[in-house]
């Protein structure tokens, strides 16, 4: 996989023309534009596109860059940065595109310093092939620039799902998709395959363009999705479905039997690493598909997300008493246990237990998550202070798992003395720290429980 400078079947089109179109803001004729070939300066587009997109809310970004650069690598060494890479990525997906050494040691300070300033990113696999693909054509400044207006883009356009639910709703949002646009080609697949394994197959939809297609497509697929958000994305895989069903028809039973001895989830990623047809080709199949819009994408997603919701939802029981036996119910488990694998069923049953009784009656609800809403203190506060009680369940970076039982809520700690000065500690004797330790919880209760009447008067 390589850089490519002219792709097989593809045309150049004129930048300037590009960028006068953008500039006048006749958008759908930049858009046409773009599909019938290769921008003639590929960075000159890219960088239109982002000037498009900041026009109204233009920053800064190198100054920043470097500015982060120092702050969390101490210098600009490159040696520091090789093979870094940060959390929200996924460290099993980190292609290079031909970049050499020091090349793909720049994507990793890239995306290591867009994590830090975007502590409410999670989870972002796209971000490191993205970054990668930039800095094929772009200086390390410029590809920050572009990354931090797709990490936080203008609100008609979405270029990368941002946690670990929404990623894994993506990947299941293809199939419908196909059922409902490629219908006979997805049944071809599922007749041969089997259903099952072609739902598993495209599950990793992404990565057959971000992996596995040869970079002349990718090229050109990227600078769409740069001009059009992620919907160019969703209309490529769906062109790949079409064009690898098609083959499996006819070649005369070959690739049939490819599949029944590698299975599909093997020979679609390789179909697509040994794709030969001209780029056009998969261009036009993709923007194509009629009657598919935004519209689509998100009616599907919202769809599943609901019914992964409604598997996890709490049911009502008309008045459920405390038991010794199940205090919290198995249903409010798996709403929390199915974003935060820190707490079993036993551990969070024995938590439970030794909340005041009073609350056990109320269904938990699950109001922060670091997988889904990031690390940044003031989402946590902003999602969490309006309620009460509240239970926080920490877990380290060396695997210890400890939290507390906050009995007040946390927007108390804003209010202030007789003083005028905001109050250091706040809670009720309910308060509690815990700790776990293997399946058993230890609690650590109110000090003042334990304090005879002369330390009490001495504090």
């Amino acid at each position: 996989m390589g850089v490519s400078e002219s792709p097989p079947g593809g045309e150049r089109t004129d930048t300037k023309l590009f960028s006068s179109l953008l500039e006048q803001g006749r958008l759908k004729e930049a858009k046409q534009l773009l599909r019938k070939g290769l921008p003639d300066d590929v960075p000159g587009a890219w960088k239109a596109i982002l000037d498009m997109r900041t026009r109204d809310s233009p920053v800064d970004t190198a100054s920043i860059y470097w500015d982060t650069v120092d702050t969390c690598f101490g210098g600009r060494d490159l040696e520091d940065c090789v093979d870094r890479t940060p959390g929200c990525t996924d460290s099993t997906h980190t292609p290079s595109y031909s970049l050499d050494k020091n090349s793909r040691a720049q994507v990793c300070r890239l995306v290591t310093c867009l994590a830090y300033n975007s502590p409410d990113v999670p989870y972002c696999p796209l971000l490191f092939p993205a970054a990668a693909v930039l800095r094929t054509h772009l200086s390390e400044e410029d590809c920050f620039g572009v990354l931090c207006m797709m990490v936080d883009p203008p609100k008609d356009v979405l270029y990368f799902t941002q946690s670990k639910r929404s990623w894994d709703i993506a990947g299941k949002v293809l199939k419908p998709l196909a059922e409902r646009f490629m219908k006979k080609h997805i049944s071809t697949l599922d007749r041969v395959c089997g259903r099952d394994l072609v739902e598993q197959a495209l599950s990793g939809w992404l990565w057959w363009i971000f992996e596995d297609l040869p970079f002349c497509y990718l090229e050109r697929i990227f600078t769409s999705f740069l001009l059009e958000g992620h919907k160019v994305l969703y209309r490529t895989g769906l062109a790949i479905i079409k064009i690898f069903s098609k083959q499996t028809s006819k070649s005369g039973g070959q690739l049939a039997s490819d599949l029944a001895a590698g299975g599909i989830c093997k020979e679609l990623p390789k179909f697509c690493r040994n794709l030969d047809i001209p780029v056009n080709e998969l261009i036009e199949a993709a923007f194509k598909i009629q009657r598919f819009s935004k519209a689509d994408i998100v009616k599907s997603t919202l769809k599943i997300e609901m019914e992964l919701k409604s598997r996890l939802s709490f049911k009502e029981d008309g008045g459920r008493r405390r038991s010794n036996c199940e205090m919290l119910s198995s249903d409010a488990v798996e709403e929390i246990i199915a974003v935060s694998d820190t707490l079993s069923y036993k551990q969070l049953t024995k938590l439970w237990s030794l909340i005041p009784e009073r609350m056990t009656m109320v269904m938990p609800k699950l109001v922060y998550s670091s997988n889904d809403h990031g690390t940044s203190i003031k989402t946590f506060y902003n999602r969490s202070e309006n309620y009460e009680p509240t239970i926080l369940l920490i877990k380290s970076t060396a695997g210890d798992v400890f939290g507390a039982y906050c009995s007040t809520a946390w927007n108390v700690r804003n209010e202030q003395d007789e003083r005028g000065l905001r109050q250091r500690y706040f809670g009720t004797g309910e308060t509690f720290l815990f700790k776990v330790n293997g399946e058993n919880i230890e609690k650590f209760s109110w000090v003042g429980e334990h304090q005879d009447p002369d330390e009490k008067s001495g504090r």
